[in-house]
């Protein structure tokens, strides 16, 4: 090993720095890097200038993978390359951006949740533990790169993966197919981008629209209750659509066996076309923080325009008065603006836009993991500092949700009498 592979065998240095470690002058660095070949990665460009040690994926068997966006018309086009360099990092080229581990929009795209689960075992030939909780980075460019055509975004990684993207295109499904799907997804053939999420669902292409379809089986209090959560969350988002707010389209479908709930995917454009997404997860670090407090960080960094930062807010708001105890950050998606085509802009987004808004259910009276249905009482919750100057719409928009769960006939007794309580409690505060 070359004295310089061995200075960056523990990550990438700035130029300057690697000068000053070999003690040369930089015509001699620039003499000792030809030498040392293509083992070397020159990345950025002027004063930003830094170099890195290429390392192998051994289960990819390259030290590179290209990378491609799939445009809102169907098109492929390619974005650079990841380089894989030593001390755990990757680099985005030509762009010339460095990353502890993968790119923050890359990992995002990792399985997840009741559909990830399935990846593995969909993908047996995969050289990657069983449980995606497992997945190390080098799994998750794995499954990403071999197997990552129908992830969510507009992210394909990898050749391999590019070329199954052309050789399966979106298979048609009908309604009447819900069923079969269902029973195939629970007994772990799920279809579909891998979207996240714990519950029973999957994806489907219907009537020229992408949709996620969730579904819970009939028979029984807890399958009862499930039901109750998918009739509220149709109520939920219409609530929020029809007052102004951008919110996913839902569908209720009951069947004798099944109720669906299917949503439109806001990640894609008829059959082929997609669009970037990434989790709230992805873009702020701070994991402590609620939606409202996220909202105000973002907008302060100007990361996030006023008004999506409000509109933020209000889902924070809004949720807590719905008794949504489930507003994790993988519940919020962002759509990443690249600035236009350039090797930089194609990169990491430095704006972002708040997409439609989605999983917002009265997760409070879910079931319990042991499958028990404990009485759990609703407190109105206050208003914070963040949320104190949508509080009011909030609360006018929970008080519809409210209203409009007591009185719908597809939800159990049981939950109407809660529906019927809550709205009193949000009255009366």
């Amino acid at each position: 090993m070359t004295e310089i592979a061995e200075i960056l065998r523990d990550g990438s240095l700035p130029a300057a720095e690697l000068t000053a470690r070999l003690g040369v002058s930089p015509a001699t660095l620039m003499r000792r890097l030809r030498e040392a070949g293509s083992a070397v990665v020159r990345i950025g460009r002027s004063h930003a200038v830094r170099y890195g040690l290429r390392r192998e994926s051994a289960a990819l068997g390259a030290s590179e993978v290209p990378l491609f966006r799939v445009d809102e018309d169907g098109q492929p086009s390619p974005v650079g390359r990841l380089v894989f360099l030593s001390g755990a990092e990757t680099a985005w080229l030509p762009g010339g951006v460095v990353f502890d581990g993968l790119p923050p929009e890359i990992a995002d795209m990792r399985p997840s949740g009741f559909m990830g689960r399935a990846f593995a075992m969909r993908f047996p030939e995969l050289p990657v533990p069983n449980r995606v909780d497992d997945w190390s980075d080098e799994h998750t460019i794995t499954g990403i790169a071999r197997r990552g055509e129908d992830l969510p975004g507009n992210m394909i990684v990898g050749d391999e993966s590019l070329q199954r993207w052309y050789d399966n295109p979106p298979v048609a499904s009908r309604r009447d197919d819900y069923p079969a799907l269902a029973d195939a997804a629970t007994a772990g053939d799920v279809r579909g981008s891998s979207a996240g999420g714990e519950r029973p669902k999957f994806g489907a292409y219907v009537d020229g629209r992408h949709v996620m379809v969730k579904y819970a089986g009939a028979g029984g209090q807890v399958a009862q209750r499930w039901q109750d959560l998918l009739a509220m969350e149709a109520i939920a988002l219409d609530v929020l659509r029809e007052a102004g707010h951008q919110a996913s389209s839902a569908q209720l479908i009951d069947g004798p066996t099944h109720r669906f709930l299917e949503v439109e995917r806001f990640d894609r454009v008829g059959e082929r076309g997609r669009i970037a997404v990434m989790t709230l997860a992805a873009v702020h670090a701070r994991a402590t923080d609620d939606w409202a407090q996220a909202a105000r960080q973002m907008q302060e960094e100007s990361i996030l325009s006023a008004q999506n930062a409000r509109r933020l807010q209000l889902y924070e708001s809004f949720g807590r008065l719905i008794a949504n105890t489930d507003r994790h950050h993988y519940n919020i998606a962002l759509f990443p603006q690249h600035a236009g085509e350039g090797e930089e802009t194609s990169i990491s987004a430095r704006r972002f836009v708040l997409a439609p808004a989605f999983d917002q259910l009265p997760m409070l009276y879910a079931p319990a993991s042991d499958g028990q249905l404990p009485q759990r009482e609703f407190t109105r919750p206050a208003p914070s500092a963040d949320t104190w100057d949508v509080w009011d719409e909030a609360v006018s928009l929970a008080s519809q949700f409210w209203e409009r769960a007591g009185g719908e006939p597809m939800i159990s007794g049981d939950m109407r009498s809660v529906a019927h309580s809550n709205g009193r409690i949000i009255a009366d505060g």
